[in-house]
């Protein structure tokens, strides 16, 4: 949906190629921007499905139901807490969109294999921080254990206006090194137009639409895609 111009954003794809490749980085990296100018689909053009466990953290309400995204997300095909189950009795809890049958005396034994049982083969992104309900403090904590504790290297996606001044200091102290996202709006904008419905009769007015949005200083690229598809409906 949205372009990937190398140079615009250069000096992101640049520096996850250098953070990813290092050993044991020791911080995570924050890659930030306003809201729709293409953050999520710059860093899954970047990395790769092998390269990263991608983990949005949309809807989630406790550091536990994070810890098991995350290992959801690592080892989508283990059996090893079911096979649990033949041995408790059962109750659930859910990990994103997939839930573990857990019975009531397991669950501390399982809660502890989801926090320690990490694979940081790859990079962990994890993504919408700004739409979690969680507690910036606590989130930032659990996202330092991956970093600290098990050697992750971890990348977070969010607009940055959710990082509240208060929590200036520990944002610090986990980001070594934090990225804004610039969005490629010419590009994006090319893009939409031979995408759409009736390219050809863009032809007279593109001109004036993207005059139009550069002058209303949006940088949302999914605003920009809105506007487009509702022009072409006229």
């Amino acid at each position: 949906m949205i372009t990937d111009d190398k140079q615009t954003n250069e000096h992101l794809r640049s520096y996850i190629n250098y953070y990813t490749g290092l050993k044991n980085p020791r911080y995570a990296v924050l890659v930030k921007g306003e809201w729709g100018v293409g953050k999520t689909h710059l860093i899954k053009n970047i990395l790769k499905d092998d390269q990263k466990f991608y983990v949005s953290l949309f809807g989630l309400t406790t550091i536990q139901e994070v810890h098991s995204a995350v290992f959801v997300k690592m080892y989508p095909n283990r059996s090893r807490l079911k096979k649990i189950l033949n041995w408790f009795g059962s109750s659930s809890m859910k990990a994103n969109d997939v839930t573990l049958a857990l019975g009531p005396l397991v669950g501390n034994i399982a809660n502890a294999l989801i926090k320690e049982k990490v694979d940081n083969s790859k990079t962990i992104v994890f993504d919408d921080l700004e739409r979690c309900s969680i507690n910036l403090e606590d989130l930032f904590g659990a996202i330092n254990k991956y970093v600290e504790h098990h050697g992750c290297k971890v990348i977070v996606i969010a607009h940055d206006d959710k990082l509240n001044d208060e929590l200036t200091d520990k944002k610090e102290k986990i980001f070594g090194q934090v990225i804004k996202v610039t969005p490629d709006i010419e590009g994006a904008f090319n893009q939409f137009i031979s995408k759409s419905k009736a390219p050809i009769a863009f032809e007279a007015i593109k001109d004036i639409i993207y005059k139009s949005f550069l002058a209303s200083e949006c940088k949302s690229l999914r605003i920009l895609d809105y506007m487009i598809n509702d022009c072409a409906r006229l």
